[in-house]
């Protein structure tokens, strides 16, 4: 007997639909997986047997071929457990299973016949909405992610046994409506959905110039580096940028939870008993990702990778939101300068036996270093340990080409008891995150799609026409710093930006002498 079933495995970031067909002929018991089947789905074969048995079914004792379409495909994925086992069920004479070509299955099993959330499923859900599947079979670890793919009519299982009564008898099944996907949520969130209520820029003390640097920062989305002592706020500040920026999009918030997906963040939390649950995990999540890694970190954990399948990095997963970079000269060189390419090319590709593993990495990068290794050079208060080569040794962590990618760098003082104990605390989220949203239509108004870091050459050159004096400016500037053709276009764009939020056409002398500062802080 014959049986063809719908399912999908993820490639990267995407995911590719897999016909999984069983055959059960006469022969010698045997079991054959055809079709490209990695080490994870070969080893699948006694786990279904298992699970097939425990779960109460009669294994077929006899010649068992598996074909997974299509078959220059490589399939590396436990998501193919639950539908190879259903392919032998319902190729055995009178198991009364059938499913339609608009039904698929994803799951995988355990010993005793349960089926286990996996990485992953939002991709493929969404890889087999768009190949015309209706109804989908998954775990109720990955019932969330069906609900966001928009899938017509969802069966969530916890039990081979029950997908296989649900399949005979799906009148009497559990089943969910899927919601109109990411869409729907999203205008459930709303757009003021910024950020936890923990973080504002109203708990800072004092630093309203480095607040300032941040609105501008957010506002164009432009790279920041923060040098000062220990204790002035650097992190407390990073932190809080996410609070100022403006609510994702729909499209951003299903890029954000497909990469969650993967990843491995936040499934496996859905609960059958109650639909909204789920909502509340961090796979879909309004809030604009902050990702936070250790300077001891290696170049596979931030950039991605890994032996057998390249795996998303830390830059990924900082993807239309912030990555924070503390302690910045601590970090490998090496790792640090692995970051130039994907600061450019907003996207990273990476080689694994043949295969081209290419994800995202649109992210705002914030970086904080002490100026020295005992972190008080330059402070008023206490007096640097650190000898003059042991500073030049710990500042030459960061190159020059990536300084040369930087936007904006700023220098932040110590707090005094004055500021510290003052009751008034300068702008708030709510006040910065509003002149944000201020800039950005100011922006739009004036016929810029996006950020303003983003703008290319010539788009950065026809939206910042300078007058004379502005030239004049500029021309020393150049020439007085040394600067870069780059380091010229990116002190452009940070002028532009301060212009937005000062709501002014014409970029002045004034907005080009604090873009001016920012990079020679």
């Amino acid at each position: 007997m014959y049986s063809r079933i719908k399912s999908a495995v993820c490639l990267g970031i995407e995911g590719k639909e897999v016909l999984v067909e069983t055959d059960i002929s006469k022969g010698l018991p045997s079991i054959s997986v055809v079709g490209l089947a990695q080490a994870t789905v070969m080893e699948s074969k006694d786990r279904i047997k298992s699970a097939i048995i425990n779960s109460g079914f009669d294994y077929p004792r006899t010649r068992i071929t598996i074909n997974l379409m299509p078959a220059d495909l490589k399939k590396n994925s436990s998501s193919l457990d639950l539908p190879i086992a259903m392919g032998m069920l319902a190729s055995q004479r009178d198991s009364g299973i059938e499913l339609g070509s608009d039904t698929a299955m994803i799951g995988e099993l355990t010993l005793d016949g349960g089926v286990s959330a996996v990485k992953g499923a939002l991709p493929m859900l969404l890889c087999l909405k768009k190949e015309g599947v209706k109804k989908a079979f998954v775990p109720v670890g990955n019932l969330e992610e069906a609900r966001i793919a928009g899938i017509n009519e969802i069966f969530p299982v916890e039990s081979l046994r029950e997908a296989a009564e649900a399949v005979s008898m799906p009148e009497g099944a559990v089943k969910i409506s899927g919601k109109n996907g990411a869409a729907q949520t999203w205008q459930e969130h709303g757009r003021d959905c910024y950020g936890s209520s923990d973080m504002d820029f109203g708990d800072i003390c004092g630093q309203e110039n480095a607040k300032r640097a941040a609105l501008v920062a957010a506002a164009g989305r432009h790279g920041l580096l923060m040098v000062g002592s220990p204790g002035c706020g650097k992190t407390m500040l990073a932190g809080r940028i996410p609070s100022i920026m403006p609510a994702m999009s729909s499209e951003e918030l299903i890029q954000a939870a497909v990469i969650r997906s993967i990843s491995g963040i936040g499934y496996g939390n859905s609960v059958r008993d109650n639909e909204n649950d789920g909502m509340k995990s961090r796979l879909f999540s309004p809030i604009r990702p902050f990702r936070h890694p250790h300077h001891t970190i290696g170049p596979a954990g931030l950039l991605g990778g890994g032996s057998n399948i390249a795996m998303p990095g830390e830059i990924t997963l900082a993807h239309n939101g912030v990555l924070f970079l503390d302690e910045i000269c601590e970090f490998n060189r090496h790792v640090i300068d692995g970051l130039r390419i994907p600061l450019e090319e907003k996207s990273i590709t990476h080689f694994r036996r043949g295969e081209a593993y290419t994800y995202p990495c649109d992210f705002q990068l914030v970086m904080a270093s002490n100026p020295c290794p005992c972190g008080y050079y330059g402070d008023k208060e206490r007096e640097c340990k650190c000898s003059q080569a042991d500073i030049d040794r710990y500042q030459n962590k960061l190159s020059g080409p990536i300084m040369d990618r930087i936007d904006m760098k700023i220098s932040m003082e110590r707090v005094t008891y004055k500021q510290l104990t003052s009751e008034g605390r300068g702008m708030n989220s709510s006040q910065m995150k509003e002149a944000v949203y201020k800039a950005l239509e100011f922006g739009k108004s004036m016929g810029r799609k996006g950020y303003n870091s983003e703008l290319t050459t010539a788009e950065a050159e026809r939206h910042s026409k300078l007058g004379r004096e502005e030239k004049a400016f500029m021309r020393e500037a150049y020439n007085a710093f040394a600067m870069s053709p780059r380091a010229y276009m990116r002190m452009l764009r940070v002028a532009r930006t301060i212009a937005d939020l000062d709501e002014s056409e014409k970029i002045k002398q004034e907005h080009l002498a604090e873009a001016l500062s920012y990079r020679m802080s």
